[in-house]
């Protein structure tokens, strides 16, 4: 607190003591009509980079506040029109402007761009384009560097991106894919002085596109214009780094850009745990679905319905691992409309993990504890490969097809001291050893063909998927397990080999029709099919050939499904609205060596209901409801226990029926461009009967027998608001972000039920400052709360966790640079353990060096008091749970980048002042 109070404190003085101006006009047009969301900047007469801005409003009408003492270059842009430069000082008597008028221009903007002017925001109907050189970014910067310097758009610290108060979905590069849907992947990669312009904009659905009817579908988008001097070249850099406890890392970047072809290399290896480029790399060097698993050997079923993309992975990754990761991208469009792609990501990683779990458990007569201690080493390999064709046959006909191809390949060996307690006393331990294989082979295609028509029957649209995977699996252990109760020492030895193949198929049929008063009709047929095989063979290790018929199947699961809808829609370019009524009919097939066939039957009525309403320029109102069916698993669905762990074994169940949902959401969202305020706020739940979850039987010296059962209903309810707003007063900007959440759920105990329900309550405050040529501050605070009640015991457990973060960039000179950042985070519980408190300090200083600054020192110094811990902490169905895992500790790393290409500075600009 006292780092936050004092940075704030220092922020507000300084501010307090700079003398602010205002400075405001109207700006009209040559008939003197009002011109709104006019682009109005004040302009550095230096090197015209941006220092104040605003937009006028509906009627010609603007204002800036808080200027700064000096001398600048008014610009006035507006789509079509002349730009209006003039030279002001700040203060004076220029500083009540009256009313600028903008003529005609001779060359429309729309049809091309004067590369000579320097506009630093321009709205051209629905897109806002942003000039990069207008704003300063050290010379190795990257696209996400650049991106925190934009009005109207935020990032967080793992990269997360809001724009106009709503997650970006896509980034784009000249309008095309690069590598995949993760947006970061551009972000983080390419280099800020290779972009000409950044456009936000959101990207309407293929059928919106084509056929021009407004579905309400959407997805937030930034597209990178380049510069054409970097399209003539390779673009890049190398950069390598050692430092103490024998650490180090090494990074290389290639890009080519052409106007046909995009080329990107990217390749990285290090032992600093940075991981590569994408979401899936994060699950992989987590140890993958292990981490899906509570620390005694049960799969977590109980997922957050609301937990959509993007999340903040700014927290530290446990274990200690040396990873590389690589990548290619190719695009190719050899006429507007017609785009391939193509893009290769893979990354590899060995990891070293300790870790301790306690589980406090609640049983209908008792508590107890659950002690684990592991130590694991893991080694993983990925390959994914992307591709995708766009093809605009004609100005009717659209071709979509998107898929993939992965590979992945793991290991992981591990040992294993697990313990149960009952009041101060131990009851069982257990020494565990555990070798485990995995090879992995997926494989995705979606297809798409949308025809227009001028008809009645508007748009057809045809859709089909398939999916599938082919698993391996073996593992072998040895346990030792001691039940103190009864004096009884057991020992085994087995082996398992498992192969899992998927199969996942469905095609789509619809037409839209058009009725009277913008009122259209779209019946649809959906069907498919999951398909499952599932063949298991189990063993004693001194008997590899005989299996253990009990522990050993053949199993298939198959659903198969069919949904025929309807649905009305009316649509115009501010409102829209949806009703569909779907009626899934399906059945569940089972059959499983020397066990017989099962079959059942499903039906079920899927209403859904979207509406949409722009009552003002970006200002938007969006509620909807939808209704869906997840179906089991083989692996749920299998009557077979686990026996690895031999205090806790679970199995499935063949009489699992599918989890039917039901969810409803409520959104606001506001932009206001004249302020740069946004606001977004969400209000949904979900109600979904014949839940999975999970059944206990704890028997007297606590071992745990788990199989899956449907609970008849589970609730989830969630509240997120995002507001975001300059202080000019002070010079910063200002994030507010509370979140709530709520589930009511249910288990079995012993065939008691367990109610649990699950509080909460997260609040996050940032706080940066809106000027960054030198200084660039950003701090602030996170608070989670979490309240937990089970039934069993009537018992609440209470913990959360408070961090506090501040980080400062500071441009000393023009090759001097300097970074640091704090993260205090405290942990606070009643039972789990004793409060806990990790401090991160970090902190590094470059310096570029050889002409045009291609080259840059840089020494890193990670967390300076090496105090780095891992620790998690989650709360469900009968059991609190705490683990505390090794992280990387104190390094100091010395590094050296190179930039692969020399450019010459072209963003200067003679700007001609009109002293109208």
């Amino acid at each position: 607190m006292k780092i936050l109070y004092l940075w704030f404190s220092l922020l507000i003085s300084c501010n307090l003591f700079a003398q602010g101006h205002k400075l405001h006009g109207t700006v009209l047009d040559e008939n003197k009509e009002a011109l709104p969301y006019a682009s109005v900047s004040l302009l550095q007469p230096s090197d015209s980079t941006l220092a104040f801005y605003g937009i006028s409003n509906t009627d010609g009408f603007f204002e800036i506040r808080t200027i700064s003492s000096g001398n600048y270059i008014l610009q006035i842009a507006y789509l079509g029109k002349q730009t209006l430069y003039r030279t002001i000082e700040i203060p004076g008597l220029s500083e009540q402007l009256g009313v600028l008028e903008l003529k005609a221009s001779t060359v429309s903007l729309k049809a091309a761009q004067i590369e000579a002017e320097r506009i630093p925001i321009l709205i051209k109907q629905d897109t806002i384009e942003y000039s990069a050189a207008s704003f300063k970014t050290k010379p190795d910067a990257s696209t996400e560097d650049l991106l925190k310097k934009l009005p109207g758009l935020e990032v967080d610290r793992a990269g997360n991106i809001k724009a106009q108060g709503e997650d970006v979905k896509n980034v784009l590069v000249d309008g095309k894919e690069f590598f995949s849907s993760d947006p970061k992947v551009a972000t983080k990669n390419l280099p800020a002085d290779a972009i000409s312009k950044v456009q936000v904009y959101d990207k309407k659905s293929e059928e919106a596109e084509l056929s021009g009817i407004q579905d309400g579908e959407r997805n937030k988008t930034i597209n990178l214009l380049l510069k054409e001097d970097k399209k003539s070249a390779w673009l890049g850099d190398v950069k390598a780094g050692a430092g103490s406890e024998m650490h180090y890392q090494a990074a290389a970047k290639a890009y080519r850009f052409t106007k046909k072809s995009q080329i990107a290399l990217l390749g990285m290896v290090n032992d600093i745990n940075q991981f590569g480029f994408s979401f899936r790399d994060y699950i992989d060097f987590n140890g993958g679905m292990r981490n899906m698993m509570n620390g005694d050997g049960g799969m977590r079923v109980t997922f957050e319905d609301d937990n959509s993309f993007p999340i903040n992975f700014g927290q530290p990754i446990t274990g200690l691992i040396t990873s590389g990761a690589g990548g290619a991208n190719y695009t190719y469009e050899k006429k507007t409309g017609r785009r391939f792609n193509i893009s290769y990501l893979g990354n590899g990683s060995d990891k070293k993990l300790v870790e301790e779990t306690r589980t406090d458990n609640f049983t209908p007569d008792t508590t107890f504890t659950n002690f684990a201690n592991l130590k694991e080493r893991s080694n993983n390999n990925g390959h994914t490969l992307n591709f995708s064709w766009r093809n605009s046959i004609d100005s009717t006909q659209n071709f979509i097809g998107n898929g993939n191809i992965g590979l992945s390949e793991g290991s992981t060996n591990s040992a294993s001291v697990i313990q149960n307690y009952a009041a101060q006393n131990i009851t069982s331990n257990t020494l565990l050893n555990n070798y485990e294989k995995v090879n992995t082979l997926t494989g995705k295609l979606t297809t798409i063909y949308l025809k227009k028509r001028k008809a009645k029957w508007l748009l057809l649209k045809l859709l089909a998927e398939a999916n599938g995977s082919h698993n391996l699996s073996g593992k072998e252990w040895q346990s030792q397990f001691q039940n103190y109760n009864y004096v009884n020492l057991f020992q085994e030895a087995q082996e398992q080999h498992k192969t899992v193949d998927r199969l996942n198929y469905s095609g789509t049929l619809s037409a839209t029709r058009e009725l009277p008063r913008r009122w259209y009709f779209v019946p649809e047929l959906k069907a498919g099919a999951k398909q499952e095989q599932l063949m298991r063979k189990q063993s004693n290790s001194q008997d590899k050939e005989l299996a253990i018929d009990s522990l050993s199947a053949n199993f298939n699961a198959n659903y198969n499904w069919m949904r025929p809808g309807i649905s009305f829609k009316r649509s115009n370019d501010t409102k829209q609205f949806k009703a569909s009524i779907q009626l899934e009919a399906a059945t569940l097939k089972t059959a499983m060596s020397d066990n017989g066939r099962t079959q059942a039957s499903f039906f079920y009525f899927l209403p859904g209901l979207a509406w949409e309403k722009e009552y003002k320029p970006e200002r938007r109102l969006r509620a909807f409801y939808e209704s869906f069916v997840n179906s089991p698993t083989a692996n749920q669905l299998l009557p077979l226990s686990e026996t690895v762990n031999p205090t806790q074994r679970y199995s499935g169940n063949r009489k699992l029926k599918p989890e039917y949902v039901h969810h409803a959401q409520v959104n606001w969202i506001v932009f206001d461009q004249f302020s740069f305020t946004s606001a977004f706020a969400a209000l949904g739940g979900t109600i979904t009967s014949n839940k999975i979850n999970w059944s206990r039987n704890v028997d007297s010296s606590f071992n745990q027998v788990l199989s899956l059962r449907n609970v008849p209903e589970d609730y989830r309810l969630y509240f997120n608001f995002d507001f975001s707003t300059p202080l000019r007063a002070i010079g910063m900007n200002v994030n507010i972000n509370p979140q709530e959440s709520w589930n009511k759920g249910m288990t079995y105990v012993n065939e008691i039920i367990n109610n649990n329900q699950t509080f909460t309550h997260e609040l996050n405050v940032r706080l940066d400052n809106r000027k960054k040529e030198k200084w660039d501050i950003s701090l602030g605070t996170n608070l989670s709360y979490t309240q937990a009640f089970h039934s069993l015991e009537s018992k609440r457990t209470d913990y959360y966790s408070l961090n506090y973060f501040t980080e400062l960039n500071y441009s000393a000179t023009e090759r001097l640079h300097l970074s640091a950042s704090a993260d205090i985070t405290q942990y606070h519980s009643q039972t789990l353990s004793q409060n806990i408190t990790v401090p991160i300090l970090k902190a590094e200083v470059s310096y570029f060096i050889l002409k045009a600054k291609r080259g840059v020192i840089s020494l890193e110094a990670f967390d300076l008091l090496n105090k780095n811990t891992g620790i998690s902490r989650i709360s469900e169905m009968n059991y609190v749970q705490q683990k505390n895992a090794n992280c990387i500790g104190r390094y100091f790393l010395l590094s050296f980048k190179y930039r692969l290409t020399k450019f010459e500075n072209k963003d200067e600009v003679d700007v001609k002042v009109n002293g109208r």
